[in-house]
């Protein structure tokens, strides 16, 4: 496994690992996710059930356009927070755990990308939008939330893994903190067969209770990973 030596870590001097200023810089980047995140939603009112029409979701759309482009615009803007943290704790990971998270990571942020186009294409023209077309669109997206958490399970394993192990200067408290949120994930898979109520796709089990927890986690791993590493935990080179 390659490590950083003393010699090398003039190299790597543009990271904010040094220095009391900055050395919770990973704990910041955690909160700019969570703040950017929240902010879009303070901006965009319930969106419509899975049982709703057609009608009622081009109505929505046509009432809340602005408010659904800017909160996809913040949620944009928090991948770069988000990426930022997820690469610091990359570093902390070693052995073949640093390319599962990195996989699951890059599922959650491509899988939100496209979630967006979806939520942005219905809010260009709404006010020519077709109802079936409208229905069909907001079933599909409405599937985010359920595949996602595959991905999220996948990206927080190798760090709960390794806060267990106390790798990487890692807490036990944050293993049981992914234990806890990694349970929540795998039975939130069940929304893929739910069709109204809780446990509806793209309803409050993914996005109020999944989603919830997803931000407690990030806070966690951020204040967490905040501190250099102990003495004789390397950070793995990339």
């Amino acid at each position: 496994m390659p490590t950083v030596k003393a010699r090398d870590r003039a190299s790597l001097s543009w990271l904010p690992i040094g220095g009391c200023g900055m050395k919770r810089w990973p704990l910041y980047v955690a909160i700019a996710y969570v703040v950017l995140l929240f902010a879009g939603l303070t901006f965009l009112p319930a969106a419509p059930e899975t049982t709703a029409s057609g009608k009622e979701i081009v109505h929505y759309y046509q009432e809340h356009a602005s408010a659904v482009r800017l909160a996809m615009w913040l949620g944009a803007w928090s991948t770069v927070p988000l990426v930022l943290l997820i690469a610091h704790l990359r570093s902390r990971l070693t052995g073949i755990g640093r390319d599962v998270m990195l996989l699951g990571a890059a599922s959650l942020v491509a899988t939100t990308a496209v979630w967006s186009w979806f939520n942005l294409g219905l809010a260009l023209h709404p006010n020519t939008l077709d109802a079936h077309v409208a229905r069909t669109i907001t079933d599909v997206g409405a599937y985010f939330g359920p595949v996602l958490t595959v991905s999220v399970v996948l990206l927080i394993t190798p760090v709960g893994l390794a806060a267990w192990r106390r790798e990487g200067g890692l807490p036990r408290w944050l293993a049981w903190l992914t234990i806890v949120f990694a349970v929540e994930q795998s039975i939130e898979t069940i929304t893929i067969f739910g069709k109204s109520g809780f446990i509806a796709p793209g309803g409050p089990m993914n996005f109020s209770l999944g989603a919830g927890l997803l931000l407690i986690w990030v806070i966690g791993v951020g204040a967490a990973s905040s501190s250099a590493p102990p003495s004789g935990v390397p950070i793995v080179a990339t």
